[in-house]
């Protein structure tokens, strides 16, 4: 890509479509703004509108010229299921591939898997699902037994197979006898402690690009674009690893966590190396440099009465210092009003309050953890990753960006003094995403990683 060709670089959601005009040349973003999301209608009117907004920043020559791509996390993002045999090892390891590739998991299943728990992915409308567990040359009895349900049930959904490869043919079968679309990706978990994702994430990614964006009326658009290059969370993975690793002798910021707090979930992306506890022996499933969890009942709109359920109204209320009473009813008109904005200093306390409680236990969720045992030779358990040693802290969306106090909000993400077993650093630089740029550069980093780099590390808002 030529240096001085510039970039328009867009995001379809369900609420907005977003756009920013970036010049990799000077490592700088020219302009950034959003409109209302028009997917649920034609994309392509919410994609006309951000195109005049970068039409009005750059000349005719450099617009038409400009390279044009795209995310989408519309209508949800990609609703996926994953089916695995032990959840501590498969189920966990499919989840990770499954948030990697930039999913939504609706469900999860382990085991030998019943009919009434079929129907139920039926009715969560699953689009993808993901079919894994066993090691290479393990019994091959429980996974023909889910392949034979999955070909006689009512989902149309395609599979995706990352199980014992040496069942694999077995399945395939299994399921085009009942007319089920499979795809076939390397064993997740071939080996203990070993994880192995990216082609199921490929494929995931692949069918998104094919058949998803049709379902979420981006069709329309596609020829107005050089490309819809990935789902929106899966853009935002790759610009955090970017950012975290650097590339072409150009270093990052190295080892980072970035907190996404929305109205209906919290995102996680961690991006650090696997590293042991000392003196604990690792348990379940590997974990890659690069992970993501999605939290569906930690929101600040529709998921703020779940908040509320796990935090305690009362807790909620003493922290944002207001009543009990006017915390229920704050909540209430959240979940009423997706779109709903705090004009009053109580109200804005209320929204502080739950982002607080968000960032603290999403953050405790992604992290690993120590288990105390009484076994002989080995006292201690590491489950999950240790994020102990992470030095960057990096707030994104608009309850985190809008607040007050941001860098309040982030330390919640941080290992309390009486926290010994969460592995969660106890300091950390933080910063914060204030023009939403993260998912630009995930898309920017697919042809100017060292451009996209340098954007990064100018537009992040350093916090006291």
């Amino acid at each position: 890509m030529p240096r001085d060709r510039k970039a328009v670089l867009l995001d379809f959601g369900s609420t907005h479509t977003k756009v920013a005009v970036v010049s990799p040349r000077e490592e700088r973003i020219l302009f950034s703004g959003c409109t209302a999301s028009t997917v649920k209608s034609d994309a392509r009117l919410g994609l006309r509108r951000c195109l005049e907004m970068a039409r009005d920043v750059l000349s005719a020559a450099e617009f038409d010229g400009a390279l044009k791509l795209a995310s989408s996390s519309a209508a949800g993002g990609l609703r996926m299921a994953v089916i695995g045999l032990s959840r501590s090892l498969s189920v966990t390891a499919g989840r990770s591939a499954a948030f990697g590739a930039g999913g939504k998991i609706l469900a999860t299943l382990a085991g030998r898997i019943k009919e009434p728990e079929l129907a139920g992915l039926a009715a969560e409308k699953v689009e993808i699902i993901l079919f894994c567990g066993g090691y290479e040359r393990g019994s091959e009895a429980a996974l023909l037994h889910n392949a034979a349900l999955l070909a006689a049930s009512s989902l149309q959904a395609p599979v995706i197979y990352a199980g014992n490869s040496f069942a694999a043919a077995k399945v395939r079968s299994l399921l085009a006898s009942g007319g089920k679309e499979c795809f076939i990706a390397d064993n997740i978990i071939p080996s203990v402690g070993v994880l192995n994702t990216a082609m199921a994430e490929s494929i995931v990614r692949e069918i998104f690009l094919k058949r998803i964006i049709n379902m979420k009326g981006l069709d329309g658009v596609r020829g107005m674009l050089d490309g819809i290059l990935m789902p929106t969370p899966s853009a935002v993975l790759a610009a955090g690893e970017l950012l975290a690793r650097g590339c072409d002798g150009e270093k990052g910021l190295g080892e980072l966590i970035i907190f996404d707090v929305g109205g209906a979930t919290t995102d996680v992306h961690s991006f650090a190396e696997q590293r042991p506890y000392d003196g604990a022996r690792f348990i379940g499933a590997a974990e890659g440099f690069a992970k993501r969890t999605v939290e569906g009942d930690l929101g600040l709109r529709e998921s703020s009465v779940l908040v509320a359920e796990g935090a305690g109204t009362a807790k909620l209320a003493a922290d944002a210092a207001v009543s009990d009473a006017f915390m229920a009813e704050a909540v209430a008109r959240r979940v009423a009003d997706n779109s709903f904005l705090p004009a009053t200093r109580e109200e804005r306390r209320v929204d502080s309050a739950l982002a607080s409680y968000c960032v603290h236990a999403a953050a405790r969720r992604h992290a690993g953890c120590i288990e105390h045992t009484a076994s002989v030779g080995c006292k201690l358990l590491q489950r999950g990753k240790n994020l102990g040693g992470v030095k960057n802290i990096i707030g994104t969306g608009g309850p985190l960006i809008n607040n007050e106090d941001p860098a309040a909000l982030l330390k919640e993400a941080l290992r309390k003094g009486g926290e010994r077993d969460v592995l969660l650093p106890e300091t950390a630089a933080l910063y914060a995403d204030g023009s939403y740029m993260l998912y630009a550069m995930g898309l920017l980093a697919c042809h100017e990683p060292k451009a996209a780099l340098g954007i990064m590390k100018k537009s992040l808002e350093a916090l006291s």
